[in-house]
């Protein structure tokens, strides 16, 4: 009796001792609160939140928001915080290969995507190629309107996609070997038919591709490189030379330098996975760039409606030496340099007058943003420079179902959910919407 009594009291006094441990463990972060330590290093994409007596109305309250400000604030004070998400987010990537960083796809071989380029390139949100036709006759028409009538040059430049340059290392879940037809494919066959002239910057990096002495794109990075970048701002040089009749500075190539310092965008996806240690970076090339404008160069004035792909060019020094003005619309939202301030956004009522200013207008747009070619431009270009034309209802429709990314990804989703092809779905919609008026 005395010994099943002290197996009993062994095994209780291992199970309060296990209980225990985990115990502390747990309670360490809360610890750690009580010292004025600092929060390790900066956490890339993360606003702290903050939260007063402010935010605890009756709305918040139901929609769960306030809670979850309360939540977050709550564990700002945690010293050594971001040290205990980097080690969480570290051990997920090494022990098991994933990561939850937002809009990150790993792919094979620790290749790093942003999903809507697999998207585009296996054609899974493709809107068909009536709608891209109908797109490409708007642009069309006003590219031939500015040139005619205000020798404007409208120029669309399609930048590299990710998924287009490297298709290999899409995940075998993504099915990559059963690609559709995309918008960008749409997009270029119709542009050809209907005689648009148009830069398309994708198919040159893929041509370049066996044969580039550095790297276009980087394992970790979703945008060009810097090698890649100045490849694209070479040949968009060259290009609006041809295009427009004019000389612009001439890019000066002075050296090169070789990295695995992860600076620019060469690795630009990795920052905000916030690991403890990091990843082994390939050596990348880094040009030593000089444009310099003699007695015949022409610096004209150039608007640019584009993608987060422009910034490369914008912060290498491009656009301020290549122009004399060098305005960007950022998705045709919000201007440069204040792209984040949702407040400073492009008049659209004074938009002819805008354009009129200057002499070269850029469409700078990657292929995953083909789907929503413009970003409205087109059309409210078109409202303003040919009053009489009138804008296809359905182009106008798609428009409003495409504003809202959330909304966007509902309908490739319930596309999805239903079996159907993303165009099919997009027509079934557009007929109810026209049924509805």
């Amino acid at each position: 009796m005395t010994k099943i009594r002290d197996s009993f009291n062994n095994r209780n006094l291992i199970t309060k001792i296990f209980f225990g441990v985990i115990l502390f463990v747990l309670l360490i972060p809360v610890g750690f609160s009580w010292f004025k330590h600092g929060y390790g290093p900066e956490l890339n994409s993360i606003n702290r939140s903050k939260v007063s007596i402010k935010d605890l109305t009756l709305k918040d309250f139901i929609n769960n928001s306030f809670q979850d400000k309360m939540e977050s604030a709550c564990k700002n004070p945690i010293s050594f915080g971001n040290y205990w998400v980097r080690f969480h987010n570290e051990w997920q990537y090494r022990l098991f290969r994933a990561s939850k960083t937002e809009k990150l796809i790993l792919g094979k071989e620790d290749y790093f995507y942003e999903e809507m380029y697999i998207t585009e390139y296996l054609g899974h949100n493709f809107i068909g190629d009536q709608l891209m036709k109908k797109r490409v006759e708007e642009l069309k028409n006003l590219q031939d309107i500015l040139k005619k009538e205000y020798q404007i040059d409208l120029i669309p430049v399609i930048e590299p996609g990710k998924a287009y340059f490297s298709p290999e290392f899409i995940p075998d879940r993504y099915r990559p070997d059963q690609k559709g037809r995309s918008n960008y494919e749409s997009f270029i066959d119709w542009s050809k038919k209907l005689g648009v002239t148009y830069l398309d910057i994708n198919q040159y990096f893929r041509e370049l591709k066996k044969n580039a002495p550095h790297l276009l794109y980087s394992k970790y990075g979703v945008h060009w490189s810097t090698f890649g970048l100045w490849k694209a701002a070479d040949t968009l040089t060259h290009f609006i030379e041809n295009q427009c009749n004019i000389n612009l500075p001439k890019i000066i190539h002075l050296g090169d330098t070789n990295s695995t310092f992860n600076k620019d965008l060469d690795f630009d996806l990795e920052p905000p996975m916030n690991l403890l240690c990091e990843l082994p970076h390939e050596k990348m090339n880094f040009p030593i760039k000089k444009i310099v404008a003699s007695n015949n160069s022409t610096r004209p004035k150039v608007l640019t409606i584009g993608d987060s792909y422009y910034w490369g060019l914008i912060n290498s020094g491009y656009t301020e030496q290549m122009f004399s003005q060098h305005d960007y619309w950022y998705y045709n939202k919000t201007k440069w340099p204040n792209i984040w301030a949702w407040n400073d956004t492009v008049n659209i009522s004074q938009l002819k007058q805008q354009v009129l200013e200057h002499q070269i207008v850029l469409i700078m747009i990657t292929d995953a943003n083909i789907y929503k070619f413009g970003w409205e431009f087109l059309e409210q270009a078109l409202v303003q420079f040919a009053p009489n034309t009138k804008i296809d209802p359905d182009l106008l429709i798609i428009n409003d179902l495409f504003r809202d990314s959330n909304y966007y990804n509902q309908l490739r989703i319930e596309a999805i959910r239903q079996g159907i092809s993303f165009e099919k779905y997009l027509q079934i919609k557009i007929q109810e919407i026209k049924q509805r008026k």
